[in-house]
């Protein structure tokens, strides 16, 4: 999970759910899916020893690319509905 610098990481659901999903709550706060979220070369650096490969990307090309852009997606991008909530580590 490191390699993809994850802000906020759901454990519940099934997985890649959130590419359906438009809006969540979490702790009482709205947000927003506003798009995918390409990955970049970044993911393919071990974060403990600095070795390259081009994993995980090869690999999630073969069911994460879409739209013919070459890019690998994983993820969302999300928006604050009203910027102001606050959300907790293990809500």
């Amino acid at each position: 999970m490191s390699r993809f610098r994850p802000n906020i990481v759901v454990k519940w659901g099934k997985s890649f759910e959130e590419n359906m999903w438009k809006t969540i709550e979490i702790d009482g706060s709205i947000f927003h899916v506003v798009k995918g979220c390409p990955r970049c070369k970044q993911s393919c650096t071990d974060q403990l020893t600095g070795d390259r490969s081009e994993e995980p990307l090869q690999t999630m090309a073969e069911f994460r690319s879409f739209g013919g852009d070459g890019d690998v997606y994983f993820a969302q991008n999300v928006v604050a509905q009203d910027g102001r909530g606050q959300i907790r580590v293990g809500s």
